[in-house]
């Protein structure tokens, strides 16, 4: 069962600026990729020519960049940036008005503001954007913007009850810290009014069946009148 859940991240200064310039780029790639697969090319094309088309993003982006085009059906036109506020765009005239600046922010935030990871086991979960705790431990995302050269965004993510699956990634994390036996998770970031939101996908290990009917079922009810106890043994 694949889970996923939502969270935060806070960037200031360059830090913010690089990762802004690394969601654009590959928010390009995911475009020109998408392109790519409507006219029947391979994987490994693909791959090819986003390598050249975007010498300055490391290669693991180009692989989820793909993986990302792939979500969209390749048999209907997609607007990136949303239809809608493409269409209101070209319906408001009126390049000083604030109504339009707005749109057109939230548009390009929409069409520029992506950043994907695939996860891998064998890369301690994800290469490119990697949950870890600092000295004080504090959770951050650890986002790769070239060879072997890291930001450090802030997690701000709080658990909302008992039930939450945060509770549950985290518990993930933590066990696979201390095992070494990592699993894999996605990441994706999104800009959206001005803040940078996340969302991790991982699956749930399905717990192994041990209980069975092959030597019956026992059924109890501590409610039973008139004694509160009744017993079924099938």
């Amino acid at each position: 069962m694949y889970v996923s859940v939502q969270f935060k991240v806070q960037l200031n200064g360059p830090d913010r600026k690089k990762l802004l310039e690394l969601m654009r780029k590959q928010s390009s790639a995911i475009r020109s990729a998408y392109k790519l697969l409507k006219t029947q090319n391979s994987h490994s094309q693909i791959y090819q020519k986003l390598r050249q088309l975007f010498p300055d993003l490391p290669t693991i982006y180009i692989s989820s960049a793909i993986y990302k085009a792939k979500q969209y059906p390749t048999d209907k036109k997609v607007v990136f940036g949303s239809k809608a506020f493409f269409e209101k765009l070209c319906k408001n005239k009126n390049k000083k008005s604030k109504g339009r600046q707005q749109l057109k922010r939230k548009w390009k935030e929409q069409r520029q503001g992506t950043l994907i990871s695939v996860g891998s086991k064998a890369d301690k979960g994800n290469r490119l954007l990697r949950f870890e705790r600092d000295e004080n431990g504090e959770l951050h995302l650890r986002i790769t913007t070239g060879n072997r050269e890291f930001i450090y965004a802030k997690v701000l993510r709080k658990p909302s009850n008992e039930k939450d699956k945060w509770n549950m990634f985290l518990a993930m994390l933590q066990t696979s810290w201390q095992s070494k036996a990592y699993f894999p998770y996605t990441v994706e970031l999104k800009l959206r009014d001005g803040e940078i939101y996340g969302n991790v996908s991982f699956e749930v290990p399905t717990p192994e069946v041990w209980l069975t009917k092959e030597y019956g079922v026992i059924a109890i009810d501590t409610n039973a009148s008139p004694l509160h106890l009744a017993l079924a043994e099938v």
